[in-house]
């Protein structure tokens, strides 16, 4: 099939308008990317060196985006396509991995822009094409779908089977789909791809920053990574106490700062006479903007503002 990108130019199939993240010195690659709906986990087999992992659905895809060429070497599939397929010595420089990036942090932005539509539309602007996938069913040996079917001996076997599924418990059959993947950027294109078809979205998490699938809870706003602040607890431990800890600081500084306001402003009001509480007063307030912007920009953090709030109010 071919697409058309925004250049209006011709793109056969799915790899010659991305960057060449595939291979390096024409390394092959070839890789089995199996995704079980059910259980909500994908298997990366790396074929040519038999290497196999199994994760939660999707974070595969979020830790390549959240750490690059820094990813674990835990990561065995991902970390050996990383150092032998991309030409760039890091993958800050590869167009392919920026926009891609760029896409989920669009739809982390504005959630109403995530749909399989638009993921299908993000690949024909990188004139990719969803990898060569199928359907593969693993019934339980003790629940046969054959089984059944009452009056076997009047229909075929193929006739036979598709009575028995229609009739069995679809619980007891594991559904997996399977792509075929030559490299990075298809086993990125059918995690991405895959999770747009169920619904599952990339967030950032609010404690450490880095991406994560919500997986059992689409309101989930927190990863299952080790706290970068408690490196006994997860984030999704770590996380709510940070943020309560926080909102507490927050509450504390304001009204230490509504306290201290009142007080060098009353200060200046009465003693009209002496111009140096005016001006303290006035350069007070600078800074106080100033250290408000800081922490809106992430510059400066709660403690260290309410810290500088305690050392003022011990000057007076």
């Amino acid at each position: 099939m071919a697409w058309r990108n925004l250049d209006n130019t011709s793109v056969d199939n799915r790899h010659l308008a991305i960057d060449n993240i595939t291979r390096k010195g024409g390394a092959a690659i070839s890789i089995i990317f199996t995704v079980d709906d059910n259980r909500l986990t994908e298997k990366v087999h790396d074929v040519s060196l038999g290497l196999q992992e199994t994760r939660p659905l999707g974070m595969s895809l979020a830790d390549f985006l959240s750490f690059g060429n820094e990813m674990e070497e835990n990561h065995a599939v991902y970390s050996r396509m990383i150092r032998i397929a991309t030409e760039y010595d890091s993958l800050k420089e590869s167009s392919y991995y920026l926009r891609l990036k760029e896409f989920v942090d669009l739809c982390i932005e504005d959630p109403t822009l995530y749909s399989l539509d638009t993921v299908m539309f993000f690949f024909h602007l990188r004139g990719a094409s969803i990898p060569e996938h199928h359907l593969e069913y693993r019934f339980d040996p003790d629940h046969r779908a054959e089984d059944l079917v009452t009056s076997q001996e009047s229909m075929s076997s193929f006739a036979c089977a598709i009575r028995g599924f229609s009739l069995s418990n679809k619980n007891n059959i594991v559904i997996t789909t399977v792509y075929t993947c030559d490299g990075l950027d298809d086993l990125c294109m059918a995690s991405l791809y895959h999770l747009a078809r169920m619904g599952l979205r990339l967030k950032r998490c609010n404690n450490c920053g880095q991406y994560f699938v919500a997986l059992r809870r689409a309101d989930a706003i927190y990863c299952d990574r080790q706290s970068p602040f408690r490196k006994n607890k997860t984030c999704k431990e770590d996380g709510p106490s940070r943020a309560f800890e926080k909102k507490a600081k927050i509450n504390t500084a304001a009204k230490l700062h509504r306290n201290l306001y009142a007080a060098k402003l009353m200060l200046t009001r009465r003693n009209p006479d002496i111009p140096h509480y005016k001006e303290s007063f006035e350069q007070w307030k600078l800074q106080s903007k100033s250290w408000k912007a800081d922490l809106i920009a992430g510059r400066k953090s709660e403690e260290d503002y309410l810290q500088w709030l305690i050392a003022d109010k011990s000057r007076r």
